[in-house]
C-alpha cells in the first residue's frame, strides 16, 4: 500500500533536484533569497509592513517555543540548501554569485546567531511591546492618502482596518512574546520602559488625530479603532509596570563574549577585524578628534572669537519655521554636491518627510535619525527624524552634541542622513536588479559612506571657515571613536556599563546622562556602531587603492559612482567587485545597477 507513495515521493523530489540543477547558480541564489524574504514575511508579518510587502499589515505572529524552534530549523534548511548551492560553484561561476552566496551566507548566520547565540527575545522584555509601537508607526507613516500614488478611499479604510487588527491583537502578541523572556536583562529593561513612556504620545496623539478624522469621529469603525487602542495602551502600560517592578533583580546579561564578538565580526559583517583590531582603529580615530578640536579651539583663540553659533553659519529658525530651514539646508547640499561634481545624484531620488522624532524612539534615538523608503514598496518617500531643542540658543550656548542648533550643524547632521548620506544611498540600493543585493543592508557600508562625507564635505568647503562645523565634525569624530573602543569592551564583558559610561563621557563630550543612555544603547545591539569607524577607514582604503591604479583617470565623482553602484553591501565584497570593474566605465557601471 505505501509503495507506489514512496514512489511517487521519490519521483517528486528527483524532479525538484533536476529542475534545480537546471537552474543557474545565479538562478538558484536568487530562488533561495525570495524564499528567505517571503517566507520570513508569511510568518512574521511585521517584518513585511517594515519592508513593504503588502497583504499582511493586519496580521501578527503567535509567538511561542514551537514557533520559535519552527523558525530555527527553517533557517538551518535554508542554509543546508546554500551550502548545496555554492558545492555546485565551478571555475565559471562569476564573482558575483560567489559575493552573492556570501551575503546570504553572513545573512543566515546573523539570524541563527541572533536566536541561539545572543538570545535576545530571551533578554529585553520589552521588545515585543516596542515591536508593536514600532510597526503601528510605520504604517501610519504610509497611510494611502486618496489621490497620492493612486491611492484610493477603500485603501485608506482598508489600511485602517489593519492598524485596529494589529492594535487588538497586541495584547496576546505580547503575552505570548513575553513568555519567552526567560532571562530578562537588567539594561534591556531600563531601554525598554523608557523607550514604551513614549508610546501613549503617539497612539493617543498623532495616530489617534488621524483616525478621528479620517475615519469619522462617530463611525463604527473609529469606535473600534479606540476599543483595540485602549486596549494596546492597557497591555503596554502592564509591561512597563512589569519591568519597572523587577528590573533592579534581573542582572547583566548584555555582554556575548569575546569569542562570539569576533566571530560576528568575521561571519555576519564580513570585515577582516577582529576587537583587537577595532580597539586600535577606534582610538585612532579619537586621537585624530581630540587633535582637530586641538586645532580648532587654537584658531578660535588666535581670532577672538567663541565656539558656538556665533563662529558658525547662525542659529537656526525656532518654531514651525525649522522645518522648513531642514529643507532649504537639503536643497542647498544638492547644489553643493553637483556645483562640486562629487556624484551622480539621480534624476528619480525621491523626497525625504521632516518630522518631529516621536516620543517612543527618543530614548534610543535622541539625535537625528532617519528611515528610507520602505524595500518593496512602490513609494520613494524617505523620513528625516529631529528632536528640535526646547531652546537653541542654550543648546548652541552648551555645545550640546546632540542637538542641532545652527546652519552647519544641520547640513552636516542632512549630508549624513539624507544626501548624499543615507537617503540617496539606500534609494540606489533598492533599485538593484540583482535581488540579493536589493534585500542586503550592511550597517558598516552605510554608516561609513555617511562619516566619509561629513569631513570631505568640511575639507571642500561646504561651511567656508566656519569654525563651529570643524568643531562638530571633530566632536563627532571623538563619539565615533568612543562608541568603538566601548562597544568590543562591553560586548566581551571586560567593562562594565558603569566604567563604560564614564569613559564615554570623557571622551564625548556628552553629558554623564546622555553618555549613560548612548552606553545603554550600544550595550544591548553590540557590533552596530562600530560601523562609522571601521566603515569609514575601509572606503578610505579602497579609495587609496583606486587612486593608485587609476591614477590620471581618476576623479571622485568616477570613484563615488561606482562605490554607491554595487548596493549597501559589505565593503570585503563592494571592494574587489569595484576594482575588478575598472575596466568598464562608471556609466555603464551604474546602469548594470539601475542607479
Amino acid at each position: 500500500m505505501n509503495a507506489p507513495r514512496t514512489l511517487g515521493l521519490t519521483a517528486v523530489l528527483a524532479l525538484a533536484a533536476a529542475a534545480s540543477q537546471a537552474q543557474t547558480a545565479h538562478e538558484q541564489l536568487v530562488s533561495l533569497a525570495q524564499d528567505i524574504v517571503y517566507t520570513t514575511a508569511a510568518v512574521q508579518p511585521m517584518s513585511a509592513t517594515f519592508l513593504g510587502i503588502p497583504g499582511h499589515d493586519g496580521e501578527l505572529e503567535a509567538p511561542s517555543e514551537s514557533f520559535r524552534a519552527a523558525h530555527v530549523q527553517r533557517l538551518m534548511e535554508w542554509r543546508a540548501r546554500l551550502e548545496r548551492i555554492a558545492a555546485g560553484f565551478d571555475a565559471q561561476t562569476t564573482l558575483v554569485d560567489r559575493d552573492d552566496a556570501a551575503l546570504l551566507r553572513a545573512r543566515l548566520a546573523r539570524s541563527l546567531n541572533e536566536l541561539l547565540e545572543y538570545q535576545t527575545d530571551r533578554k529585553d522584555y520589552a521588545q515585543a511591546a516596542r515591536g508593536i509601537v514600532a510597526v503601528v508607526f510605520n504604517q501610519f507613516q504610509h497611510l494611502p492618502l486618496p489621490g497620492e500614488d493612486g491611492a484610493t478611499a477603500a485603501d485608506l479604510r482598508r489600511a485602517w482596518l489593519d492598524i485596529t487588527r494589529r492594535l487588538a491583537g497586541a495584547p496576546a502578541y505580547m503575552t505570548a512574546a513575553e513568555r519567552l523572556v526567560t532571562t530578562p536583562g537588567h539594561l534591556y529593561g531600563v531601554v525598554g520602559s523608557r523607550s514604551l513612556a513614549g508610546a501613549p504620545d503617539f497612539l493617543q496623539g498623532a495616530l489617534s488625530a488621524a483616525a478621528r478624522e479620517q475615519l469619522g469621529a462617530h463611525s463604527r469603525e473609529f469606535a473600534a479603532f479606540v476599543r483595540a487602542r485602549d486596549a494596546a495602551l492597557a497591555a503596554l502600560a502592564r509591561t512597563r509596570a512589569y519591568i519597572d517592578a523587577h528590573l533592579a533583580a534581573w542582572p547583566e546579561n548584555y555582554a556575548i563574549g569575546r569569542e562570539a564578538y569576533d566571530r560576528m565580526l568575521k561571519e555576519e559583517q564580513l570585515l577582516p577585524f577582529d576587537a583587537r583590531d577595532v580597539d586600535r582603529i577606534a582610538h585612532d580615530l579619537l586621537a585624530h578628534g581630540w587633535a582637530e578640536e586641538a586645532w580648532v579651539q587654537h584658531v578660535a583663540r588666535h581670532r577672538g572669537v567663541e565656539l558656538g553659533a556665533a563662529s558658525g553659519g547662525g542659529l537656526a529658525p525656532g518654531g514651525a519655521a525649522l522645518i522648513d530651514y531642514y529643507r532649504e539646508c537639503i536643497g542647498r547640499l544638492r547644489n553643493f554636491v553637483t556645483e562640486q561634481d562629487l556624484v551622480t545624484v539621480p534624476a528619480w531620488l525621491g523626497t525625504m518627510q521632516i518630522v518631529e522624532t516621536p516620543a517612543f524612539l527618543q530614548p534610543v534615538s535622541p539625535g537625528a535619525s532617519m528611515n528610507p523608503p520602505r524595500l518593496f514598496s512602490l513609494s520613494t518617500t524617505g523620513y528625516y527624524y529631529i528632536t528640535p531643542p526646547k531652546s537653541l540658543a542654550e543648546a548652541a550656548a552648551r555645545l550640546d552634541m546632540n542637538e542641532d542648533f545652527d546652519r552647519d550643524r544641520i547640513e552636516s547632521t542632512a549630508a549624513h542622513e539624507a544626501l548624499p548620506g543615507h537617503f540617496m544611498q539606500l534609494s540606489i540600493a533598492r533599485r538593484h536588479p540583482d535581488f540579493v543585493r536589493r534585500i542586503a543592508h550592511d550597517g558598516v557600508f552605510a554608516e561609513g559612506w555617511a562619516f566619509y562625507g561629513e569631513e570631505m564635505f568640511v575639507r571642500l568647503g561646504l561651511f567656508g571657515d566656519d569654525l563651529d562645523a570643524r568643531l562638530f565634525v571633530a566632536r563627532w569624530e571623538r563619539v565615533r571613536g568612543a562608541r568603538a573602543v566601548v562597544d568590543p569592551k562591553l560586548a566581551s564583558g571586560e567593562w562594565s556599563y558603569q566604567q563604560a559610561a564614564e569613559f564615554f563621557a570623557t571622551e564625548s563630550g556628552f553629558t554623564q546622562q546622555q553618555a549613560e543612555a548612548a552606553v545603554a544603547g550600544i550595550a544591548t545591539r553590540p557590533g552596530y556602531v562600530i560601523a562609522y569607524s571601521v566603515g569609514r577607514l575601509q572606503i578610505e582604503n579602497l579609495l587609496a587603492e583606486y587612486l593608485r591604479r587609476q591614477g590620471a583617470a581618476a576623479s571622485l565623482h568616477d570613484f563615488h559612482d561606482r562605490l554607491l553602484s554595487y548596493g549597501t553591501t559589505p565593503l570585503a565584497i563592494v571592494g574587489p567587485e569595484l576594482l575588478a570593474d575598472l575596466g568598464q566605465p562608471a556609466s555603464a557601471v551604474r546602469a548594470a545597477a539601475n542607479y
